[in-house]
């Protein structure tokens, strides 16, 4: 059964397109965003197949001491619009989108989506561990991530004043 996430959302002091593009720049790279050792917080992203707006992307993000890995088809939505979907990894399921939307004095972005799990021999029992572990896990990573989104257009857009 999927878990739908709790739709969460910043407002980026910053125009649209520069916060699509930011959130986006991994699909300019063919090789890792970041190459040194992988902190708290940091991801990796590797383009593996480009095909217009279509990508498949390899990511590894760190949460804690675990490190996931995944293979996720993203499709670009130029300014309006990122969307994920896990091809790989260990989740059963994962759909989630980035809306980006005009609001007084920036851009309003929004992320929601859901997930699924599945345990081999327990049925049911993937629902729970995505529910009341795994959703908490995931929207803490993605409001960490949206933050830093945040943090880096803002930055820019200063630079560029």
């Amino acid at each position: 059964m999927k878990v739908k996430l709790k739709e969460q959302g910043i407002t980026v002091l910053a125009p649209r397109p520069l916060v699509f593009e930011t959130l986006s720049s991994f699909a300019l790279n063919d090789g890792a965003i970041n190459d040194g050792p992988q902190q708290e917080g940091q991801e990796n992203a590797r383009l593996i197949e480009r095909d217009g707006n279509r990508l498949v992307m390899e990511f590894h993000s760190r949460d804690g001491r675990k490190t996931y890995q995944t293979l996720e088809e993203v499709i670009l939505y130029p300014h309006e619009r990122v969307t994920f979907r896990h091809l790989e990894g260990p989740l059963h399921r994962s759909q989630e989108q980035f809306d980006f939307a005009d609001v007084r004095g920036g851009t309003r972005t929004t992320h929601n989506g859901e997930i699924e799990c599945r345990m081999r021999g327990l049925p049911g029992a993937g629902w729970l561990v995505a529910r009341f572990y795994v959703k908490r896990h995931y929207q803490r990573l993605v409001l960490r991530h949206m933050n830093d989104l945040k943090n880096r257009v803002e930055a820019a857009a200063t630079r560029a004043v």
